[in-house]
């Protein structure tokens, strides 16, 4: 869990997130650090201000945006495992494809 990355993308200082988490500084410090594991309480609380899932704070995810359906999500996940071909391909097949369906 790397959630020092995830704050400092939102724009968020130690002290907001511990703030609003109820915790000190020095606890929250020491949850970026590795040095002090949150409870789960706590945890949800983390995701509710980043944004996030709880799954990608553990590293279970992925994906950062969490309003994804588990099949975009797994579609997201295959597309960044897939050989540059196999990207291009089903690109195109899924673009002509929603467009061929518009008509």
């Amino acid at each position: 869990m790397n959630i020092k990355n995830i704050r400092v993308r939102k724009g968020l200082t130690q002290n907001d997130v511990a703030t609003a988490l109820g915790v000190s500084s020095v606890v929250y410090s020491r949850y970026e650090t590795g040095s002090r594991q949150p409870s789960i309480e706590v945890l949800i609380q983390m995701a509710d201000i980043f944004g996030v899932t709880v799954d990608y704070l553990l590293g279970r995810q992925e994906i950062e945006d969490s309003t994804l359906s588990d099949y975009e999500l797994q579609l997201l996940i295959a597309s960044r495992n897939a050989d540059e071909r196999a990207k291009e391909d089903a690109l195109v097949m899924l673009t002509t494809h929603a467009i061929s369906n518009k008509s």
